[in-house]
């Protein structure tokens, strides 16, 4: 007997049904198409359920990826809808979505917006990912912001952002030691200045 109905295994992926594949269940997945296109639906009105209600970063992403998988039409139009009113960490959560979706800079306006509260919880969700902000100057201000502040959390964040976009298509930040130079606790040393003016060369003047 199978651990799951077809349903189930459609529902717990997302409608994706090369994952269900990959989990080792294809050899057992019987689902006709007019059975999918119904889940489908299903998926779609839980998706849209859970953007008004849920507060959970992750199960807020996972809504969101499931409407972009399933091409819903009024997705953008739908997130847009959700920031006024919403916490930080769910705006932050749409902004960003946004951000992925456009590429659009006043999409990341918004998100630089929300960062600057420097509310605790929508930060983390930030600096959980932040790849995608690599080549956007505002991202660059605000890192080089955390740097220049006294606030040792965002700091350490800052920090750890560069030292994954020194391995993900800026190699000059390993450059010099640059990133060592500008270590919290060498922020009275000699060699601070000289690392924060390169480090506005890398991120700044030269992009």
């Amino acid at each position: 007997m199978q651990p799951f109905t077809n349903k189930e295994l459609y529902m717990m992926n997302g409608g994706q049904k090369q994952y269900i594949g990959k989990d080792g269940f294809w050899d057992v997945y019987t689902a006709t198409p007019e059975e999918e296109k119904e889940w489908t639906k299903e998926l779609v009105e839980k998706a849209l359920s859970n953007i008004t209600s849920e507060d959970e970063t992750i199960a807020l992403q996972i809504a969101i990826e499931n409407l972009a998988f399933q091409k819903y039409r009024d997705q953008i139009s739908v997130l847009v809808n959700r920031i006024p009113g919403s916490s930080p960490a769910r705006q932050l959560v749409f902004a960003t979505s946004l951000w992925y979706m456009n590429c659009n800079e006043r999409d990341f306006e918004k998100v630089f917006e929300i960062l600057l509260q420097q509310n605790a919880s929508c930060l983390t969700s930030f600096f959980e990912q932040p790849g995608d902000f690599k080549h956007h100057l505002g991202a660059r201000y605000f890192l080089i912001k955390c740097l220049q502040g006294n606030d040792e959390y965002l700091f350490e964040k800052a920090q750890t952002i560069l030292s994954i976009w020194a391995w993900s298509g800026l190699p000059e930040l390993r450059e010099n030691s640059v990133l060592d130079r500008l270590q919290f606790n060498k922020r009275e040393w000699p060699t601070w200045k000289a690392a924060i003016v390169r480090l506005k060369e890398i991120l700044i003047t030269n992009n």
